[in-house]
């Protein structure tokens, strides 16, 4: 009895075209997933079309970019010291050593170009007028201006020397 009764409610024999039967295909239709999913399979079998210019690409990738830098620092930030042992570069007696000869020798360079620098008289524009005036100060001064040819030691009585000694007055005058 039983057996009879579980075969025959399974079997239900109801027209396909009354309305109720219609709204259990839409029904059907509308809980699918393969049915719900078909537009999206048959969009992802075509190829995209995403330019790298477009803006959300853009801003994808800065977005990235700084959430990289960020971690990038912060980690950093948590390493710093524990590569050298020393909380600080001046705790390290190594890296102190080669601060302090680091700056010896900028020390040096410095002092190196000061000195090669003092040697050269530099005169600004205004000051023309005045190594004019000291070129033409030695112009007419009198020591530069006089060329004694000869320093004359001769007889008195060498009446050519000293016509000659004349002369050449005459002509260094």
């Amino acid at each position: 009895y039983r057996e009879a009764w579980d075969k025959d409610k399974t079997q239900i024999s109801i027209p396909s075209d009354t309305p109720v039967m219609l709204q259990s295909k839409v029904n059907a239709l509308n809980i699918s997933n393969k049915h719900y999913q078909k537009a999206w399979d048959e969009a992802k079998a075509k190829s995209y079309d995403i330019r790298a210019d477009a803006i959300p690409i853009k801003h994808a990738k800065a977005s990235r970019d700084i959430a990289s830098e960020y971690k990038y620092k912060l980690t950093h930030e948590k390493q710093k010291g524990h590569y050298v042992g020393c909380k600080t570069a001046q705790e390290d007696p190594k890296l102190a050593l080669a601060a302090r000869a680091m700056m010896l020798q900028n020390d040096r360079l410095y002092k190196k170009a000061y000195n090669d620098s003092k040697t050269q008289i530099h005169l600004p524009v205004d000051m023309l007028s005045v190594q004019a005036a000291k070129e033409c100060q030695t112009l007419v001064s009198d020591v530069d201006y006089r060329h004694y040819l000869h320093q004359w030691t001769c007889l008195p009585d060498q009446n050519d020397v000293i016509h000659a000694r004349k002369a050449y007055d005459l002509q260094s005058d």
